[in-house]
């Protein structure tokens, strides 16, 4: 009796513990499952998030591209080190530009004709943009206008020439420090235009820039060095072989180097209106003479001659 009883007993402990190891073991799948499923979740979201990386405009290069002239302007922007810029003229030849930082400007000369033009840029991580841009230019002017400074020393106007192959539209000038001056060129098809500015004693550097109307554009910088009236040099000889220099000018004199049959003597530091200077000796023969003056603004003028001794009248 007691045999049956204590199999019976066991009976039941083996019926109540079958379920608690069935839950043990689901237990341990589901765990196992979720650990397997966040480990799963967070490879997926983090290829997502590369794949995102690599897609986004925002960690592409910014390239911009522009015509002057017959240039095309290429600007590149990026948020990484540029390694190089590859580019070519439709099915032509590459070229190839090392950059080695995250900005980028090339100036690449157009054909001239209809073309496109093939960009791929290429950052330090190996990841490669690619961009294009059509050019139509049969027929069309990329010619830029030409400007030229007529000026001489002495005088108190200096005159900007400006001209085109086809018709001008604008010219602005300033002085450095000072705000720019626009002129609109109002005649029709005018290929041609002068405009005269007023000069003051001393060395200013003036910019200039012309448009014309296919928007070709030219621009220069000049250091422009006026002068009350041109410097007054004389030579003037003396018995026995001698001789001056008599240097005059209105704004100043401030430098004078003399060269003698290759000797050379000079006075600094003048800063006077007129000065005379010391005696210099001719040799017999034929005397080679330079003579060079700088006055206060920076103007130099060089008078060079040859001087017979013992003198012949």
């Amino acid at each position: 009796m007691n045999q049956i009883l204590a199999t019976e007993n066991n009976k039941k402990k083996n019926k109540t513990s079958g379920p608690i190891e069935i839950k043990k073991i689901v237990r341990f799948f589901a765990v196992a499952m979720i650990i397997l499923g966040i480990a799963l979740i967070g490879g997926g979201s983090y290829a997502v998030y590369e794949n995102i990386s690599i897609q986004n405009p925002d960690n592409a290069p910014k390239v911009t591209i522009y015509r002057e002239n017959d240039k095309a302007i290429l600007n590149v922007q990026h948020n990484v080190n540029i390694s190089r810029i590859v580019y070519r003229w439709d099915n032509g030849e590459e070229t190839v530009l090392p950059i080695g930082s995250n900005v980028a400007n090339e100036s690449i000369t157009l054909l001239g004709y209809d073309s496109t033009l093939y960009i791929m840029v290429e950052d330090i991580n190996g990841k490669q943009s690619n961009y294009s841009k059509q050019y139509i230019l049969n027929g069309v002017d990329i010619k830029q206008p030409e400007i030229k400074i007529d000026t001489a020393h002495g005088n108190k106007t200096m005159n900007i020439i400006v001209t085109d192959n086809s018709a001008l539209k604008t010219l602005t000038y300033n002085w450095e420090g000072e705000e720019a001056v626009v002129v609109n060129i109002d005649g029709e098809g005018q290929t041609f235009f002068e405009r005269e500015v007023e000069l003051t004693p001393g060395s200013r550097k003036i910019y200039i820039t012309a448009e014309d109307m296919n928007g070709n554009i030219e621009r220069i910088e000049k250091e422009v060095i006026a002068t009350t009236e041109d410097t007054e040099v004389k030579i003037q000889l003396l018995q026995g072989g001698k001789f001056y220099v008599k240097v005059k000018d209105e704004d100043g004199v401030s430098s004078i180097k003399i060269n003698l049959n290759g000797q050379e003597f000079s006075v600094d530091n003048i800063n006077q209106k007129e000065i005379d200077t010391q005696e210099y000796t001719l040799t017999e023969g034929m005397n080679i003479i330079s003579v060079t003056v700088t006055n206060v603004n920076g103007y130099t003028k060089t008078q060079a001659g040859q001087i017979q001794y013992p003198y012949s009248y």
